[in-house]
């Protein structure tokens, strides 16, 4: 890193644990650098029942803002002197704000896939929508979906009532029609528009599972959106391109809602081509196999 850090350097940063892996540091740090900031990013490990102590260190350290990663996205609520409403909505928070009071919670996710679904030209307005799992990622999508009018939601899960939670809460803030199913009843699902892969199954180092095996699935939709980024194509994009479906992975998710964190901090919009440049060098520093 070029920049010389000294006693003005600004510090953010991440929580969570696992973090030894984040390519957090590597999206924060080259924006700074970019936009000639004088911060620094760094990982911070928390192991659990020490959430209170990193958070009140932080702000004793005068931290100016934490990205917060599992498994702390919603337990950092109630160490926070407010939450903004879209983090409300979804339960989690994954942007923290200093304040000489405390810390305000955001959560990005959101917004991360709704910029990355723009840039690629796809609409969830009047659409129907299957989200596959219904865990974190899982409450960002539906969320979403229903905050820009899906036409209609279906929720896949192993487990019907953590499903059912999730279609409670969506229906809790926005007027869409829910459904839920069970992944051994994913065959009465007729055509839809969008599927979105939320969960961990195709991820690397397990880069050979796929969630939805079915071949009749895959003549129903003809967008497909999973989250993972490594690898960039799961077997779950690779079922779906081979059958003439649009496919999109979870990197500019992840890229934008970093954009989005970092943005937060310095109440800033940063130009597009700056993004576009910066989002370049990110995929070569990490070699990802586009």
């Amino acid at each position: 890193m070029k920049q010389k850090i000294n006693g003005k350097t600004k510090v953010l940063g991440l929580i969570g644990n696992p973090v030894e892996h984040t390519i957090s540091p590597l999206i924060h740090n080259t924006l700074s650098e970019k936009l000639c900031k004088d911060y620094v990013y760094v990982p911070f490990k928390v192991n659990r029942g020490n959430l209170s102590k990193a958070i009140e260190g932080a702000k004793a350290l005068n931290v100016t803002g934490l990205n917060v990663t599992v498994p702390y996205k919603e337990e950092v609520i109630t160490e926070l002197i407010e939450v903004s409403l879209f983090a409300k909505q979804i339960g989690a928070v994954n942007t923290l704000k200093y304040t000489d009071d405390g810390y305000v919670g955001y959560n990005t996710d959101a917004e991360g896939l709704h910029k990355s679904l723009l840039n690629n030209d796809i609409v969830i307005n009047n659409n129907d929508i299957v989200i596959i799992g219904a865990g974190g990622a899982a409450k960002a999508v539906g969320i979403l979906c229903g905050s820009e009018n899906a036409n209609s939601i279906t929720i896949v899960n192993r487990t019907k009532e953590k499903a059912q939670n999730l279609a409670n809460n969506i229906k809790k803030y926005y007027n869409v029609k829910t459904n839920v199913l069970g992944i051994d009843e994913i065959d009465r699902i007729s055509s839809f528009d969008i599927a979105f892969q939320t969960t961990p199954i195709g991820m690397s180092p397990n880069t050979e599972h796929n969630p939805i095996i079915e071949e009749e699935f895959y003549k129903k939709f003809h967008t497909a959106v999973d989250l993972i980024y490594n690898p960039y194509k799961t077997k779950f994009l690779l079922k779906a391109q081979e059958n003439g479906i649009k496919i999109l992975n979870g990197f500019e998710m992840l890229y934008y809602q970093g954009v989005r964190a970092y943005e937060i901090w310095n109440d800033i919009e940063i130009k597009q081509d700056i993004l576009e440049d910066v989002k370049n060098q990110i995929i070569d520093s990490i070699n990802l196999d586009i």
